[in-house]
Protein backbone atom coordinates (compact mmCIF):
# COMPACT_ATOMS: atom_id res chain seq x y z
CA UNK A 1 0.00 0.00 0.00
CA UNK A 2 2.66 2.04 1.00
CA UNK A 3 4.52 1.56 -2.30
CA UNK A 4 0.93 2.22 -4.11
CA UNK A 5 0.77 5.69 -2.58
CA UNK A 6 4.54 6.93 -2.71
CA UNK A 7 4.26 8.35 -6.62
CA UNK A 8 1.18 10.02 -5.54
CA UNK A 9 2.28 11.53 -1.97
CA UNK A 10 5.54 12.52 -4.16
CA UNK A 11 3.50 14.18 -6.29
CA UNK A 12 1.41 15.72 -3.65
CA UNK A 13 4.79 17.36 -2.11
CA UNK A 14 6.08 18.55 -5.50
CA UNK A 15 3.05 20.16 -6.47
CA UNK A 16 3.31 21.75 -2.84
CA UNK A 17 6.51 23.17 -3.57
CA UNK A 18 5.47 24.39 -6.74
CA UNK A 19 2.86 26.72 -5.54
CA UNK A 20 4.90 27.56 -2.64
CA UNK A 21 7.82 28.86 -4.55
CA UNK A 22 5.77 30.38 -7.21
CA UNK A 23 3.88 32.53 -4.26
CA UNK A 24 7.26 33.13 -2.43
CA UNK A 25 8.65 34.08 -5.07
CA UNK A 26 5.65 36.49 -6.47
CA UNK A 27 5.91 34.95 -10.18
CA UNK A 28 2.97 36.72 -11.72
CA UNK A 29 1.82 36.44 -15.53
CA UNK A 30 2.44 40.63 -15.34
CA UNK A 31 5.62 40.58 -13.70
CA UNK A 32 7.49 37.40 -15.59
CA UNK A 33 4.91 36.48 -18.12
CA UNK A 34 7.44 33.66 -19.36
CA UNK A 35 8.10 31.67 -15.88
CA UNK A 36 4.20 31.90 -15.04
CA UNK A 37 3.01 30.07 -18.07
CA UNK A 38 6.26 27.47 -17.41
CA UNK A 39 5.06 27.07 -13.81
CA UNK A 40 1.14 26.71 -15.21
CA UNK A 41 2.52 23.95 -17.75
CA UNK A 42 3.66 22.16 -14.13
CA UNK A 43 0.84 22.50 -12.31
CA UNK A 44 -1.66 21.50 -15.00
CA UNK A 45 0.87 17.82 -14.92
CA UNK A 46 0.82 17.07 -11.28
CA UNK A 47 -2.71 17.72 -10.99
CA UNK A 48 -3.28 15.28 -13.86
CA UNK A 49 -0.71 12.55 -12.76
CA UNK A 50 -2.30 11.80 -9.90
CA UNK A 51 -5.89 11.28 -11.63
CA UNK A 52 -4.15 8.69 -14.33
CA UNK A 53 -2.53 6.82 -11.62
CA UNK A 54 -5.51 6.64 -9.47
CA UNK A 55 -7.82 5.53 -12.22
CA UNK A 56 -5.45 2.85 -13.83
CA UNK A 57 -4.93 1.64 -10.34
CA UNK A 58 -8.61 1.15 -10.10
CA UNK A 59 -10.18 0.63 -13.18
CA UNK A 60 -7.70 -0.28 -16.03
CA UNK A 61 -5.04 -1.96 -14.07
CA UNK A 62 -2.02 -1.52 -16.84
CA UNK A 63 0.91 -2.23 -15.46
CA UNK A 64 2.86 -0.69 -18.20
CA UNK A 65 0.97 2.50 -17.87
CA UNK A 66 1.51 2.29 -14.20
CA UNK A 67 5.19 2.76 -14.15
CA UNK A 68 5.21 5.35 -17.04
CA UNK A 69 2.83 7.53 -14.97
CA UNK A 70 5.94 6.85 -12.31
CA UNK A 71 8.30 7.87 -14.26
CA UNK A 72 6.75 10.60 -15.64
CA UNK A 73 5.91 11.72 -11.96
CA UNK A 74 9.79 11.30 -11.09
CA UNK A 75 11.11 13.07 -14.40
CA UNK A 76 8.35 15.47 -13.43
CA UNK A 77 9.56 16.15 -9.86
CA UNK A 78 13.22 16.40 -10.57
CA UNK A 79 12.35 19.08 -13.16
CA UNK A 80 9.90 20.86 -10.60
CA UNK A 81 12.87 21.02 -8.43
CA UNK A 82 15.43 22.26 -10.93
CA UNK A 83 12.74 24.96 -12.15
CA UNK A 84 12.47 26.38 -8.82
CA UNK A 85 16.02 26.24 -8.51
CA UNK A 86 16.46 28.17 -11.92
CA UNK A 87 13.61 30.59 -10.34
CA UNK A 88 15.55 31.40 -7.10
CA UNK A 89 18.67 32.38 -9.12
CA UNK A 90 16.65 33.93 -11.42
CA UNK A 91 14.69 36.08 -8.90
CA UNK A 92 17.44 36.50 -6.32
CA UNK A 93 17.94 40.02 -6.46
CA UNK A 94 14.10 41.04 -7.13
CA UNK A 95 13.12 40.87 -3.67
CA UNK A 96 14.85 41.29 -0.42
CA UNK A 97 14.16 37.58 1.19
CA UNK A 98 13.81 35.98 -2.68
CA UNK A 99 17.96 35.25 -1.97
CA UNK A 100 17.26 33.47 1.34
CA UNK A 101 14.73 30.66 -0.39
CA UNK A 102 17.91 29.73 -2.30
CA UNK A 103 19.51 28.80 1.22
CA UNK A 104 17.01 27.25 2.37
CA UNK A 105 16.30 25.00 -0.92
CA UNK A 106 19.08 22.88 -0.04
CA UNK A 107 17.57 20.18 2.14
CA UNK A 108 14.79 19.66 -0.59
CA UNK A 109 17.17 19.65 -3.19
CA UNK A 110 19.23 16.77 -1.84
CA UNK A 111 16.11 14.92 -0.47
CA UNK A 112 14.91 15.00 -4.55
CA UNK A 113 17.77 13.47 -5.73
CA UNK A 114 18.41 10.90 -2.64
CA UNK A 115 14.70 9.90 -3.36
CA UNK A 116 14.98 9.55 -6.80
CA UNK A 117 18.06 7.67 -6.68
CA UNK A 118 16.59 5.20 -3.94
CA UNK A 119 13.30 4.48 -6.44
CA UNK A 120 15.71 3.69 -9.11
CA UNK A 121 17.72 1.39 -6.79
CA UNK A 122 15.24 -0.01 -5.58
CA UNK A 123 13.12 -0.62 -8.84
CA UNK A 124 16.01 -1.88 -10.80
CA UNK A 125 18.60 -3.14 -8.88
CA UNK A 126 16.35 -4.49 -5.75
CA UNK A 127 18.97 -2.54 -4.00
CA UNK A 128 17.77 -2.22 0.30
CA UNK A 129 16.76 1.49 0.23
CA UNK A 130 15.00 2.07 3.56
CA UNK A 131 17.98 4.27 4.91
CA UNK A 132 17.47 6.24 2.10
CA UNK A 133 14.38 7.02 2.35
CA UNK A 134 14.57 7.82 6.17
CA UNK A 135 17.02 10.10 5.23
CA UNK A 136 14.51 12.06 2.21
CA UNK A 137 12.29 12.23 5.18
CA UNK A 138 14.55 13.85 7.63
CA UNK A 139 15.63 16.40 4.94
CA UNK A 140 11.71 17.25 3.62
CA UNK A 141 11.00 17.61 7.39
CA UNK A 142 14.24 19.84 7.84
CA UNK A 143 12.62 21.78 4.45
CA UNK A 144 9.46 22.16 5.63
CA UNK A 145 10.75 23.90 8.79
CA UNK A 146 13.02 26.11 7.18
CA UNK A 147 10.28 27.22 4.82
CA UNK A 148 8.04 27.86 7.80
CA UNK A 149 10.74 30.06 9.57
CA UNK A 150 11.56 31.60 6.31
CA UNK A 151 7.94 32.56 5.70
CA UNK A 152 7.68 33.94 9.27
CA UNK A 153 9.98 36.15 8.48
CA UNK A 154 9.25 37.73 5.33
CA UNK A 155 5.90 38.19 6.54
CA UNK A 156 7.28 39.55 9.49
CA UNK A 157 9.37 42.09 6.87
CA UNK A 158 5.97 43.14 5.42
CA UNK A 159 4.58 43.71 8.07
CA UNK A 160 7.69 46.41 9.36
CA UNK A 161 7.52 47.43 5.82
CA UNK A 162 3.84 48.20 6.19
CA UNK A 163 4.32 50.25 9.41
CA UNK A 164 7.28 51.96 7.86
CA UNK A 165 5.46 53.05 4.89
CA UNK A 166 2.46 54.06 7.00
CA UNK A 167 4.84 56.30 9.38
CA UNK A 168 6.23 58.20 6.22
CA UNK A 169 2.80 58.80 4.92
CA UNK A 170 2.05 60.02 7.97
CA UNK A 171 5.22 62.20 7.97
CA UNK A 172 4.16 63.22 4.54
CA UNK A 173 0.24 63.75 5.38
CA UNK A 174 1.83 66.12 8.63
CA UNK A 175 4.12 67.80 6.14
CA UNK A 176 1.62 68.50 3.67
CA UNK A 177 -0.51 69.85 6.74
CA UNK A 178 2.00 72.34 8.21
CA UNK A 179 2.91 73.56 4.50
CA UNK A 180 -0.47 74.32 3.85
CA UNK A 181 -0.73 75.64 7.20
CA UNK A 182 1.99 78.20 6.34
CA UNK A 183 0.15 78.72 2.87
CA UNK A 184 -2.82 79.67 4.91
CA UNK A 185 -1.28 81.76 7.51
CA UNK A 186 0.72 83.37 4.54
CA UNK A 187 -2.75 84.19 2.86
CA UNK A 188 -4.22 85.46 6.05
CA UNK A 189 -1.49 88.16 6.46
CA UNK A 190 -1.19 89.23 2.39
CA UNK A 191 -5.54 89.42 3.58
CA UNK A 192 -4.74 91.40 6.16
CA UNK A 193 -2.16 93.73 4.31
CA UNK A 194 -4.27 94.09 1.70
CA UNK A 195 -7.23 95.62 4.08
CA UNK A 196 -4.91 97.82 5.57
CA UNK A 197 -3.92 99.10 1.92
CA UNK A 198 -7.51 99.61 1.16
CA UNK A 199 -7.96 100.83 4.30
CA UNK A 200 -5.66 103.95 3.32
CA UNK A 201 -6.97 104.03 0.16
CA UNK A 202 -10.16 105.34 1.73
CA UNK A 203 -8.72 107.44 3.44
CA UNK A 204 -6.70 108.98 0.06
CA UNK A 205 -10.07 109.01 -1.59
CA UNK A 206 -11.30 110.74 1.60
CA UNK A 207 -8.72 113.38 1.10
CA UNK A 208 -8.92 113.84 -2.67
CA UNK A 209 -12.79 114.41 -2.39
CA UNK A 210 -12.53 116.99 0.61
CA UNK A 211 -9.32 118.57 -0.94
CA UNK A 212 -10.90 119.13 -4.40
CA UNK A 213 -14.61 118.82 -3.96
CA UNK A 214 -15.28 121.60 -1.01
CA UNK A 215 -11.62 123.34 -0.54
CA UNK A 216 -10.63 124.26 -4.51
CA UNK A 217 -13.70 123.54 -6.98
CA UNK A 218 -16.18 125.07 -5.44
CA UNK A 219 -14.53 128.25 -4.52
CA UNK A 220 -12.80 128.49 -7.85
CA UNK A 221 -15.96 128.22 -9.41
CA UNK A 222 -17.42 130.89 -8.03
CA UNK A 223 -14.19 133.50 -8.16
CA UNK A 224 -14.59 132.56 -11.66
CA UNK A 225 -18.02 133.55 -12.15
CA UNK A 226 -17.26 136.74 -10.58
CA UNK A 227 -14.16 137.87 -11.86
CA UNK A 228 -16.30 137.77 -15.60
CA UNK A 229 -18.95 139.63 -13.78
CA UNK A 230 -16.30 142.42 -13.11
CA UNK A 231 -14.89 141.80 -16.40
CA UNK A 232 -18.24 142.21 -18.49
CA UNK A 233 -18.49 145.93 -16.32
CA UNK A 234 -15.32 147.18 -17.06
CA UNK A 235 -14.17 149.16 -20.35
CA UNK A 236 -11.45 148.54 -22.14
CA UNK A 237 -8.50 149.64 -19.50
CA UNK A 238 -5.27 148.42 -17.93
CA UNK A 239 -7.61 146.83 -15.06
CA UNK A 240 -9.39 145.01 -17.60
CA UNK A 241 -6.47 143.01 -18.56
CA UNK A 242 -5.60 142.20 -15.57
CA UNK A 243 -8.78 140.74 -14.58
CA UNK A 244 -8.76 139.17 -17.50
CA UNK A 245 -4.95 137.16 -16.90
CA UNK A 246 -6.59 136.51 -13.73
CA UNK A 247 -9.87 134.89 -15.25
CA UNK A 248 -7.18 132.62 -17.83
CA UNK A 249 -5.19 131.78 -14.32
CA UNK A 250 -8.54 130.52 -12.25
CA UNK A 251 -9.52 128.93 -15.38
CA UNK A 252 -6.31 127.00 -15.78
CA UNK A 253 -6.91 125.64 -12.32
CA UNK A 254 -10.24 124.67 -12.68
CA UNK A 255 -9.32 122.85 -15.95
CA UNK A 256 -6.28 120.98 -13.38
CA UNK A 257 -8.54 120.21 -10.62
CA UNK A 258 -11.54 119.07 -13.13
CA UNK A 259 -8.86 116.66 -14.61
CA UNK A 260 -7.81 115.23 -10.62
CA UNK A 261 -11.37 114.72 -9.97
CA UNK A 262 -12.46 112.97 -12.94
CA UNK A 263 -9.16 110.54 -12.18
CA UNK A 264 -10.35 110.09 -8.56
CA UNK A 265 -13.48 109.24 -9.41
CA UNK A 266 -11.86 105.89 -11.96
CA UNK A 267 -10.76 104.94 -8.41
CA UNK A 268 -13.57 104.74 -6.30
CA UNK A 269 -13.06 100.76 -6.31
CA UNK A 270 -9.16 101.39 -5.01
CA UNK A 271 -6.61 103.27 -6.34
CA UNK A 272 -4.79 100.92 -9.38
CA UNK A 273 -1.79 101.64 -10.59
CA UNK A 274 -0.52 102.63 -14.48
CA UNK A 275 2.83 102.49 -14.14
CA UNK A 276 4.26 102.93 -17.84
CA UNK A 277 7.62 104.51 -18.73
CA UNK A 278 7.58 108.31 -18.39
CA UNK A 279 9.86 110.79 -19.93
CA UNK A 280 10.59 113.07 -17.29
CA UNK A 281 11.84 115.89 -19.39
CA UNK A 282 8.67 115.94 -21.15
CA UNK A 283 6.81 116.20 -18.33
CA UNK A 284 8.81 118.63 -16.43
CA UNK A 285 8.14 120.69 -19.25
CA UNK A 286 4.44 120.62 -18.83
CA UNK A 287 4.47 121.28 -15.59
CA UNK A 288 6.86 124.29 -15.37
CA UNK A 289 4.45 126.07 -18.46
CA UNK A 290 1.35 125.11 -16.42
CA UNK A 291 2.96 127.70 -12.90
CA UNK A 292 4.91 129.90 -15.43
CA UNK A 293 2.06 132.15 -14.89
CA UNK A 294 1.77 131.58 -11.19
CA UNK A 295 6.04 132.04 -11.06
CA UNK A 296 5.93 135.23 -13.45
CA UNK A 297 4.02 137.14 -10.64
CA UNK A 298 6.30 136.86 -8.28
CA UNK A 299 9.20 136.88 -10.54
CA UNK A 300 10.66 133.46 -9.27
CA UNK A 301 12.15 131.62 -12.41
CA UNK A 302 11.76 127.55 -12.47
CA UNK A 303 15.02 125.58 -13.59
CA UNK A 304 14.67 122.40 -14.75
CA UNK A 305 17.90 120.19 -14.13
CA UNK A 306 17.33 117.08 -15.91
CA UNK A 307 19.96 114.26 -15.50
CA UNK A 308 17.55 111.20 -15.64
CA UNK A 309 15.63 111.32 -18.61
CA UNK A 310 13.26 108.27 -18.24
CA UNK A 311 11.33 106.49 -15.37
CA UNK A 312 8.55 103.40 -14.98
CA UNK A 313 5.54 105.21 -12.70
CA UNK A 314 2.29 106.22 -12.81
CA UNK A 315 2.52 109.17 -15.12
CA UNK A 316 -1.15 110.84 -13.81
CA UNK A 317 0.12 110.16 -10.17
CA UNK A 318 3.36 111.68 -10.44
CA UNK A 319 1.80 114.69 -12.13
CA UNK A 320 0.00 115.39 -9.25
CA UNK A 321 3.10 115.22 -7.14
CA UNK A 322 5.11 117.43 -8.80
CA UNK A 323 1.94 120.26 -8.89
CA UNK A 324 1.72 120.08 -5.62
CA UNK A 325 5.31 120.25 -4.71
CA UNK A 326 6.04 123.07 -7.35
CA UNK A 327 2.78 125.06 -6.53
CA UNK A 328 3.84 124.97 -2.72
CA UNK A 329 7.35 126.01 -3.65
CA UNK A 330 6.41 129.46 -5.27
CA UNK A 331 3.64 129.58 -2.93
CA UNK A 332 6.47 129.95 0.07
CA UNK A 333 9.22 131.71 -1.92
CA UNK A 334 9.61 135.34 -2.15
CA UNK A 335 10.18 137.52 -4.90
CA UNK A 336 13.02 137.13 -7.43
CA UNK A 337 13.90 133.70 -5.62
CA UNK A 338 14.06 130.69 -8.03
CA UNK A 339 13.23 127.12 -7.75
CA UNK A 340 14.61 124.26 -9.03
CA UNK A 341 12.82 120.85 -10.74
CA UNK A 342 15.70 118.24 -11.43
CA UNK A 343 16.49 114.36 -11.93
CA UNK A 344 19.33 112.25 -10.83
CA UNK A 345 19.89 108.45 -11.75
CA UNK A 346 21.92 106.41 -9.34
CA UNK A 347 22.21 102.56 -9.87
CA UNK A 348 19.47 101.40 -8.25
CA UNK A 349 17.19 104.66 -8.34
CA UNK A 350 15.90 107.56 -9.77
CA UNK A 351 15.86 110.70 -7.83
CA UNK A 352 13.44 113.85 -8.28
CA UNK A 353 13.89 117.20 -6.45
CA UNK A 354 11.90 119.95 -5.77
CA UNK A 355 14.19 122.73 -4.07
CA UNK A 356 13.16 126.24 -3.25
CA UNK A 357 14.42 128.83 -0.95
CA UNK A 358 12.15 130.45 1.01
CA UNK A 359 10.21 130.05 3.84
CA UNK A 360 11.03 127.17 4.90
CA UNK A 361 9.15 124.50 6.90
CA UNK A 362 8.92 121.90 9.82
CA UNK A 363 10.97 118.93 7.44
CA UNK A 364 8.32 116.45 10.09
CA UNK A 365 5.39 117.63 8.76
CA UNK A 366 4.27 114.55 7.57
CA UNK A 367 3.91 113.49 11.53
CA UNK A 368 2.13 116.45 12.72
CA UNK A 369 -0.75 115.54 9.78
CA UNK A 370 -0.85 112.11 10.85
CA UNK A 371 -0.95 113.05 14.48
CA UNK A 372 -3.73 115.61 13.74
CA UNK A 373 -5.76 113.72 11.74
CA UNK A 374 -5.80 117.12 9.85
CA UNK A 375 -4.18 119.82 7.19
CA UNK A 376 -1.70 122.61 8.93
CA UNK A 377 -3.24 126.20 7.31
CA UNK A 378 0.13 127.82 6.69
CA UNK A 379 0.35 131.76 4.67
CA UNK A 380 2.70 131.96 1.28
CA UNK A 381 4.67 134.95 0.79
CA UNK A 382 1.88 136.65 -0.99
CA UNK A 383 -1.04 135.68 1.33
CA UNK A 384 -1.98 132.19 -0.28
CA UNK A 385 -3.34 130.07 1.49
CA UNK A 386 -1.97 126.62 2.09
CA UNK A 387 -3.49 123.29 3.18
CA UNK A 388 -1.66 120.94 3.55
CA UNK A 389 -3.80 118.64 1.14
CA UNK A 390 -1.33 118.32 -1.26
CA UNK A 391 1.78 117.14 0.67
CA UNK A 392 -0.73 114.75 2.38
CA UNK A 393 -1.67 113.62 -1.24
CA UNK A 394 2.09 113.38 -2.39
CA UNK A 395 3.41 111.13 0.15
CA UNK A 396 0.74 109.00 -0.43
CA UNK A 397 1.27 108.83 -4.41
CA UNK A 398 4.59 108.26 -3.72
CA UNK A 399 4.54 105.51 -1.66
CA UNK A 400 1.97 103.98 -3.49
CA UNK A 401 4.56 103.79 -6.38
CA UNK A 402 7.12 102.35 -4.23
CA UNK A 403 8.83 105.27 -3.82
CA UNK A 404 10.22 107.31 -0.69
CA UNK A 405 10.08 111.07 0.50
CA UNK A 406 12.49 112.91 2.51
CA UNK A 407 11.95 116.85 3.12
CA UNK A 408 15.18 118.98 3.91
CA UNK A 409 14.30 122.22 5.38
CA UNK A 410 15.68 125.34 7.01
CA UNK A 411 13.51 128.00 8.20
CA UNK A 412 13.95 131.16 6.05
CA UNK A 413 16.70 129.26 3.91
CA UNK A 414 14.81 126.73 1.67
CA UNK A 415 13.33 123.60 1.27
CA UNK A 416 13.91 120.59 -0.26
CA UNK A 417 11.53 117.57 -1.16
CA UNK A 418 13.66 114.56 -2.34
CA UNK A 419 11.61 111.98 -4.00
CA UNK A 420 13.31 108.33 -4.51
CA UNK A 421 12.00 105.76 -6.86
CA UNK A 422 13.39 102.19 -6.96
CA UNK A 423 14.03 101.21 -10.09
CA UNK A 424 14.80 97.19 -9.64
CA UNK A 425 12.08 95.00 -10.10
CA UNK A 426 11.52 93.20 -6.42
Amino acid sequence: MAYNASPITAVISTFGLLMFTKSYLNISPIKHRTLSSIYKVFIVILIVLPVVYILNHFIIKVEWIRNSIIMIAAITALSTTLLCLFSGFRLYNTEKFNKYYLYSYTPYLFGSILYIAAWFSKKYYQTETDGMVLITSVLVTLQLILFSILVSYKYKSIEDNNIKMQVEANDKLATEVEKQTKHLQLAKEDLEYQNEELDKVNKLKNKLFSLLTHDVRGPLNNVSAIIEMIESQLDESELKEITKKLKNEVIDRISMVNVLLDWSYKQLEGVTLDKKLCNLETLFITIKKEFQRMADEKAIAIELDISCQELVIDENMLKVILRNLLSNAIKFSKKGQKVILSSKCTADSVEIKVKDFGLGMQSDWHKQSENNNQPTVREGTNGEKGTGFGLMITKDFVEMNDGEIMCKSEINKGTEFILTFNTITP
